[in-house]
């Protein structure tokens, strides 16, 4: 009855793969595929650009880089109330008139000590029909000579689908952004418990989840869609967006220093410290009205990449010290993070404008998902890996036996025991005796080939379970055993290696449970023991 049950659940298992590789490859085919046809009489947005009209250049000494623009032009016919004149400028002062009378201005105070730029906002102007036909005036100045030419555009229309079609455009960023403010900010919670709890002495997970926090606050506050939810405050949107910027290579540098040694993080440490001291640097510049932050924003961006290199070479040089080579998943999100915030950087100097880049989310967030797939996966081999020797341990074993024999599966089992180890321990010391269990377990591991599985069962003893073996490669892995032993002895001088060993077979015993072969291999073993320690009970 178990049989056909194993059988049954992994008929379910197979179909349950199989649908849902279909259904992918459906979803996948529709969405590239199959379209729909749709004919509309009226777009469905009540909005639109406006195109018509003139822009001239004005020469003002007393603007912040001597130049104001003028966009002018005749209001169309209003029909409705609900019509609204909206326009976004990026660091921009901005004044609306319709014939001569002043609507709205967009303009820092007075009494404003440390910054000049409003940073980004949208400008919106109810308009009514009794202003068709007016004069429509806007005189946008802008204060950095970097967004002298930027284009701005004018819709004229619902506000609230002015509002729809933006979500609309931020929303990827929006999800990854809002992603990263959860995921950083539970990070930081569980590690701190665990720092609590004296379950974990490192730092690393903080420092992590403080940057991807950070990152997540830096790419919300920069969609176009955020001064709208947060329209009290524009500059405070736009400044925190570029002191974070400043500011999460801090903590991220931190993270990759608590990942190393300390000897191999000297270099994480200069650069945490130089990165500290450019964003100490930009803030000085901006509390003093040297320079503004968009200003030394370049400074922000060439750290960046001096973090970038920092961390690839602490890897490298790492990996070098150990004499072995970068694991896969190392390599791939070093090349996820740097290709992501390289790709951002790039984009950003292409389109004048860091609105939309998701690259560095993107990367950052497929680092930290294929990072905790790796913990689990250490997790889960630490909960079934014996430390010392990298063997299964008993928790495997049992495992490992329940469901070889919920299957029926044909087993053997080998008990094995290192001969003398007591004494190595007592004469020669601890460390020649972990050196030969160390070489023991090597020697097995060599022998025995998958799928069948090798236990560390105790201080000296190893189990080796054998999948649907027969008497004959049973006796041939005893023999490649023995062979490797004395090519070990004749290549080694003293400690010598010497073992005992017995084995059962399922084959053998049919009506003995397949947990009860230990017991079998075990006293075969002990038999065995007992004859070598009668055969050097004069050494």
């Amino acid at each position: 009855m178990k049989t056909k049950k194993s059988k049954l659940q992994i008929v379910s298992v197979i179909s349950y793969v199989i649908i849902g590789i279909l259904f992918t490859l459906l979803f996948i085919y529709m969405g590239i595929s199959e379209h729909i046809s749709i004919q509309k009489v009226r777009d469905s947005r009540t909005y639109r650009a406006i195109a018509n009209y003139s822009v001239k250049e004005i020469e003002d000494p007393s603007a912040p880089i001597g130049i104001r623009k003028e966009y002018s032009w005749t209001m169309d016919s209003i029909t409705t109330n609900d019509t609204t004149l909206a326009f976004y400028v990026v660091h921009h002062y901005a004044e609306v008139y319709f014939d001569d009378e002043l609507m709205y201005s967009l303009m820092p105070e007075e009494t404003n000590k440390i910054g000049k730029s409003i940073s980004s906002n949208w400008v919106t102007i109810p308009v009514y029909p009794e202003d068709s036909g007016k004069l429509v005036r806007v005189i946008v100045t802008p204060v950095y000579e970097s967004v002298r030419n930027r284009e701005i555009e004018f819709s004229l229309g619902s506000l609230f689908n002015l509002y729809s079609s933006q979500l609309q455009k931020d929303l990827p960023q929006l999800i990854l952004s809002f992603a990263c403010l959860v995921f950083g900010f539970l990070i930081m919670l569980l590690q701190l418990a665990f720092l609590y709890y004296k379950r974990a002495q490192s730092w690393d997970m903080f420092y992590l989840g403080h940057f991807i926090l950070t990152l997540g606050i830096w790419r919300i506050t920069d969609t176009r869609f955020s001064p709208w939810i947060f329209s009290g405050n524009p500059i405070l949107l736009g400044y925190l967006s570029l002191g974070t910027l400043f500011f999460a290579g801090i903590p991220f540098t931190l993270y990759f220093k608590e990942c190393f040694p300390n000897r191999k993080s000297t270099l994480l440490l200069i650069v945490s410290l130089l990165t500290s001291g450019t964003a100490f640097t930009s803030i000085f510049c901006q509390f003093f009205g040297i320079a503004d932050l968009r200003e030394t924003l370049p400074l922000a961006h060439i750290m960046i990449g001096i973090i970038a290199a920092a961390i690839i070479l602490t890897i490298v040089k790492d990996k070098r010290d150990k004499d072995t080579h970068p694991q896969k998943t190392e390599i791939l999100r070093a090349l996820l993070l740097t290709a992501g915030v390289l790709a951002d950087i790039i984009t950003y100097y292409i389109n004048s404008s860091s609105s939309g880049l998701l690259f560095t989310l993107f990367g950052v967030l497929c680092y930290t998902l294929l990072l905790f797939g790796q913990n689990l996966v250490q997790m889960n081999q630490k909960a079934y890996t014996d430390v010392h020797t990298g063997l299964y341990n008993k928790n495997r074993w049992n495992d490992l036996i329940s469901f070889s024999e919920a299957r029926k599966e044909p087993i053997g089992i080998i008990m094995l025991d290192i001969n003398g180890l007591k004494h190595i321990n007592d004469t020669i010391g601890h460390e020649a005796g972990d050196q030969i269990i160390l070489a023991f377990a090597d020697i097995l591991r060599s022998v025995i080939p998958s799928p069948n599985a090798i236990c560390r069962w105790g201080g000296d003893e190893f189990a080796v379970m054998l999948r649907n073996p027969t008497q004959d490669i049973a006796e041939q892995y005893l023999k490649e055993i023995r062979v490797h032993v004395d090519r070990y002895n004749e290549s080694h001088q003293e400690p010598k290696l010497y073992f005992a060993v017995g084995y059962a077979l399922s084959s053998e015993f049919p009506d003995l449970p397949q947990k009860s072969l230990l017991e079998k291999a075990d006293e075969r073993m002990y038999l065995d023991k007992k004859q070598w320690h009668m055969e050097h009970a004069s050494e």
